[in-house]
């Protein structure tokens, strides 16, 4: 019976290494629907910024492992074709769509528990990525000071011209390493996503004369890096850059710089190339740079909380990003994340005697 099972999921791997056609975007669904990853943080390292939202368990699950307080984040991105397409007979190329993302992260005793739910609305000719829902879960642990590892469940349903689901889980681990030459803080960040189904049914991809596969693909390893490269007064800049490789039948480079100044303001600036959409003849295949802007709010209020006092003081983070995309689809993302109370930064007080 092993053997069967074996031989079946071998099978379908080499049917869709063979078959490896998504639609422009069917490869990074996550990072459309919020301002932040959509403007460099969508990356197994957090970033350049080292931003951490719920949606940052779809890039790699360990990067919630050092929250330490209870974070509800919002999210909306609305998409308008400025170059549509009139093609006879089809009615797919739409002028306007749209997404959402909504998480929460919870942290615990024991580990860090995120959940988040991404939606697309996308029935363009240049994006055909139709409709989809998808649902993550996740666990993430600090093994020690440096290390964390995380995993997560999930589970899309994709609908268009006909309808499937995907599910599977990923895997993530979150190195920081020590300081050197001009790197602060610098991270390493490892995922290996989407273990599992993908949904598959009929869209628009790549390559147009083939028939589209299942997006996204089953296998895709990510590697990451990023660190702070100077800090001037109030002033920080970092970068970040990250390789995935889906179902290791294409490249996606991404490239993100940030600026913060006064742990108040940042500006983020993030960048992507697609190999086998370049491949393709596709000038899409390199996406014009990415700009947000989130601002840190701090909230005052005696009532948040009556029976624990760190709640009096939160954090509210609005931000803004916007980003042309495929054949003239320009992106405008809007979001905003709560973090409830104040973050732990005493160490704990040990009493070996007490004298009375």
């Amino acid at each position: 019976m092993k053997k069967v099972i074996l031989a079946a999921f071998f099978l379908a791997g080499m049917a869709e290494l063979f078959a490896y056609n998504p639609p422009y975007g069917g490869e990074d669904l996550y990072r459309l629907a919020h301002p932040e990853l959509m403007s460099g943080a969508a990356s197994a390292a957090g970033g350049p910024n080292f931003t951490i939202v719920p949606a940052s368990i779809t890039y790699n699950p360990a990067l919630t492992a050092g929250v330490q307080r209870a974070d509800i984040d919002f999210s909306g991105t609305v998409f308008y074709n400025f170059d549509k397409i009139k093609i006879e007979g089809e009615s797919s190329d739409k002028t306007v769509g749209g997404g959402f993302q909504a998480g929460m992260i919870a942290p615990t005793k024991w580990s860090v528990i995120s959940l988040t739910a991404n939606a697309l609305f996308a029935d363009f000719y240049g994006m055909d990525l139709r409709k989809t829902l998808v649902f993550h879960a996740g666990l993430a642990k600090e093994v020690n000071e440096r290390l964390s590892v995380g995993a997560n469940a999930y589970t899309g349903l994709y609908m268009g011209s006909g309808s499937d689901f995907s599910a599977g889980v990923d895997f993530g681990a979150l190195y920081k390493m020590s300081s050197f030459g001009i790197f602060t803080n610098p991270r390493f960040g490892i995922s290996l996503l989407n273990i599992g189904k993908p949904a598959d049914y009929e869209t628009l991809g790549i390559d147009e004369k083939k028939d589209s596969s299942s997006y996204p693909s089953m296998l895709t390893p990510r590697v990451s890096f990023a660190s702070t490269v100077f800090e001037v007064k109030k002033w920080t800049g970092s970068f970040s850059t990250d390789f995935a490789f889906p179902f290791f039948q294409n490249c996606i480079m991404d490239l993100g710089v940030g600026f913060e100044y006064n742990k108040f303001v940042r500006l983020s600036l993030g960048w992507q190339a697609n190999v086998r959409e370049i491949s393709e003849g596709k000038a899409d295949g390199v996406n014009s740079v990415s700009v947000g802007v989130s601002l840190k709010l701090g909230i005052t209020s005696k009532k948040f909380s009556e029976t624990n006092s760190d709640w009096e003081k939160s954090e509210l983070t609005p931000s803004v990003a916007t980003q042309t995309l495929y054949s003239g689809i320009q992106a405008v993302s809007f979001g905003a994340r709560l973090d409830l109370g104040l973050k732990d930064t005493d160490a704990p007080e040990i009493i070996l005697w007490n004298e009375e």
